[in-house]
């Protein structure tokens, strides 16, 4: 059988972001009512800072993992979950740079030198 090497830590981090912020009142994180920039960069931000976690699997058994987040301890978790938080008061005190970023993406204004100086 084939083998597959499959990474846990992503698809786990990408859930507990999407629950968290779909489950934060926008009074309490101003972000979480943001564009999937925010999703992504959070994601980002607690990849760079959590070990990513590796199964070698049979191709077959790689399909049908359903519940990634149980290969994790309650340690593991508590530390994604802190990162998570961390990550959104990090990003609430940079947010006018990084919504100045994707504002411009959406607009066409990149950073070519044209647009530089208005």
């Amino acid at each position: 059988m084939t083998q597959a090497i499959v990474n846990l830590t992503l698809p786990v981090i990408t859930h507990k972001v999407k629950e968290i912020l779909g489950n934060t009142p926008a009074k309490s994180h101003p972000l979480s009512t943001a564009s999937s920039a925010l999703e992504a960069k959070l994601v980002a931000y607690v990849l760079r800072r959590m070990p990513a976690f590796y199964v070698a699997t049979d191709q077959s058994y790689h399909d049908s993992i359903d519940n990634p987040i149980s290969c994790f301890s309650p340690a593991q978790q508590r530390q994604m979950d802190e990162l998570i938080d961390e990550g959104l008061q990090h990003l609430m005190a940079r947010r006018s740079t990084w919504e100045t970023t994707v504002q411009d993406a959406a607009s066409g204004l990149g950073p070519s030198p044209s647009h530089w100086f208005g």
